[in-house]
């Protein structure tokens, strides 16, 4: 009796060593935030226990690592729409919509000659083909002109031929006055959606370009609402939203561009704005702060 006693103290002994043992190799193995993180739920049809790899140190293990290493590296998902773009340096992009109108785009034009700004037109097809001559004079200064659907509808809510029509009909307006077909287009109403884009992008080769500041010229008439709002909201990288055609818009324009410059900022198309994105931990954050004057 006395020996089956000090057998079975002896047997706890090393149970609670082997237990203690087992619970440090846990401890030192996880981070200790790690611990605490919820577990991702296993894919759908997935075992939910993880298979184990291979030991290293075997020729198994060896092939094992040989055959991870020659998988081919992950294929970028191309990107089609825009609301912004990290860049690494001052720029942002002016764009215009629903013109051209015979009035004003020009007296805009006129505003931005003298700046040597360049701006993005995302035009109405109606508009384009009746004002052929604004858009060749867009183009010719330097802006690139664009497609915002042939009559403005929400393009959500039409069918393929309907979305079809306004795609090609604008393209191809734009194509014979400036003699270059658009590689962008803006969905009226901001109105899309994955699929969408994804299809403008390869039916149409149309990249999206939605925006990331927005002063709702449209809906307040007033200029100096529209221009204390894109001056205070503007940032690099952005592309801001206004409208040609409204004339509280263009007349808040010479003073928002003289600000923005004074502020650093340097306007480039949305096409070039694009061509100078960045991997977002690249792109400098830093706020574009007005440069000293000049000593008198």
């Amino acid at each position: 009796m006395k020996r089956l006693s000090i057998g079975a103290m002896l047997a706890l002994v090393a149970l609670a060593a082997c237990q203690t043992a087992l619970t440090q190799s846990e401890s030192s193995a996880v981070p200790q935030q790690e611990a605490t993180r919820e577990a991702a739920p296993a894919p759908a049809g997935s075992s939910a226990e993880p298979s184990a790899s291979p030991a290293v140190g075997t020729a198994q293990g060896a092939a094992y690592v040989t055959a991870a290493k020659a998988q081919p590296p992950a294929v970028a998902i191309p990107k089609h729409s825009y609301t912004s773009c990290d860049v690494n340096g001052p720029y942002i992009a002016m764009t215009f919509d629903d013109g051209p109108s015979a009035e004003l785009t020009p007296k805009l034009l006129d505003i931005l000659k003298e700046r040597g700004i360049k701006a993005t037109f995302f035009v109405v097809g109606q508009n384009a083909a009746e004002y052929p001559d604004i858009l060749r004079r867009m183009a010719s200064e330097g802006h690139e002109v664009a497609n915002h659907s042939w009559s403005h509808p929400a393009l959500t809510k039409l069918g393929a031929d309907g979305v079809r029509r306004q795609m090609e009909n604008t393209s191809e307006a734009i194509a014979r006055a400036t003699g270059r077909r658009p590689v962008l287009m803006r969905p009226p109403y901001g109105a899309t959606n994955a699929s969408l884009n994804k299809r403008l992008a390869e039916e149409y080769g149309l990249k999206v370009v939605l925006w990331s500041v927005d002063p709702l010229d449209w809906k307040y008439r007033n200029s100096n609402r529209v221009q204390n709002y894109i001056i205070e909201n503007a940032h690099p990288g952005a592309i801001i939203l206004s409208h040609d055609i409204h004339a509280t818009t263009v007349a808040a324009m010479p003073g928002t561009l003289d600000a923005l410059l004074a502020k650093g900022y340097k306007f480039v198309t949305v096409s070039e704005l694009i061509a100078m994105e960045v991997p977002v931990q690249l792109a400098k954050k830093e706020p574009v702060s007005s440069p000293s004057p000049a000593p008198r």
